[in-house]
């Protein structure tokens, strides 16, 4: 099984998505690393970030 993440904006617009995680640690790890390049990018180039969505395969993410 593998896993992957979804960030999303306030209009629930997915900004990025990945997956291929071995377990569902990495997957959050991943995607708080890159929620976290993301806030820090220059105020002109960042997009707003609501929720960190994690999941497993096809099933529906989960917030994290």
């Amino acid at each position: 099984m593998a896993w992957f993440y979804e960030i999303r904006s306030p209009d629930n617009a997915v900004l990025k998505r990945d997956g291929g995680f071995a377990n569902q640690d990495a997957a959050k790890l991943a995607a708080r690393a890159d929620a976290k390049k993301m806030r820090a990018a220059p105020e002109s180039k960042r997009p707003e970030i609501d929720r960190i969505l994690v999941g497993q395969n096809a099933d529906k993410p989960t917030q994290y």
